[in-house]
């Protein structure tokens, strides 16, 4: 990240930023359609690659989760930026996403450590009245076990915290490749950039996952088509929180807030 780019980010961090929601979503299905035919054969091509990786026991989980998924997505982005910056694209730059597969892999696994540890206390409450051990009990014999003991509601309290962070960190990964930020950089970015409108990027990225599921109504090949859309919309969001396209030096504080 060089001195320009780490500027525009502090001022924004400062500043703060207004959140288009509508907007975003408008402007990442324009993208879409300027490569919808590639962005579909990706979404193809990555369900598959992801799909087969996930039928290798423990192996595939951990490669799909850890190291395929993030960079197809990356992928999807770096697409989407060129598109946006007017370039033209071939199919290849869909998969650049793994010249970042380390610090990618990386963040991801900090994420989800981070993640799981703030569900401990949940974890804890369905230990000590019994609904954890039934929940195993139920996955190794669905058919056998008993009913199910009391269930904490309470506890469902202690997840808020995994929701926070698992919101607060959805750009860590563009931060990596767009920023070349390190992993932990990049987390620590995006959870402070997300906060400042967490409530509205919760929102967002709760519609746009109902945007990518209701692809499953058109079947398969729905999915083709909503889910690069999800993505396209990730990206103009971004981009445009982050003043991504003002490569030069240029004056932003006109898009910030005083």
């Amino acid at each position: 990240m060089n001195e320009n780019q780490e500027r525009k980010l502090q001022e924004v961090l400062e500043y703060g930023y207004e959140f288009h929601f509508g907007e975003y979503i408008s402007k990442g299905f324009e993208l879409f359609q300027k490569n919808a035919g590639g962005f579909i054969g990706f979404a193809f091509v990555a369900g598959l690659i992801v799909m087969v990786a996930g039928l290798i026991p423990i192996i595939g989980s951990i490669a799909s989760g850890f190291f395929l998924s993030p960079a197809l997505t990356v992928g999807a982005y770096l697409v989407a930026h060129k598109l946006n910056k007017g370039e033209r694209t071939e199919f290849s730059d869909f998969f650049k996403g793994f010249d970042f597969i380390g610090p990618l892999a990386t963040a991801t696994a900090i994420m989800t450590a981070i993640i799981l540890a703030s569900l401990i206390p949940m974890f804890v409450a369905w230990g000590v009245t019994g609904f954890f051990s039934w929940l195993m009990e139920a996955q190794s014999d669905p058919f056998g076990v008993g009913d199910p003991p009391y269930f904490p509601a309470w506890s469902v309290l202690f997840a808020i915290p995994a929701i926070y962070f698992g919101v607060a960190y959805g750009w860590a990964v563009m931060f990596i490749a767009f920023y070349r930020m390190s992993p932990w950089e990049a987390l620590e970015m995006s959870r402070k950039m997300i906060s400042k409108h967490w409530l509205a990027l919760f929102l967002y990225t709760f519609v746009l996952g109902l945007l990518a599921a209701s692809g499953v109504i058109f079947l398969f090949i729905g999915i083709l088509v909503t889910y690069p859309i999800m993505l396209c919309s990730q990206y103009t969001a971004f981009a445009d929180v982050t003043r991504l396209m003002e490569e030069n030096e240029s004056d932003i504080v006109e898009h910030l807030i005083g």
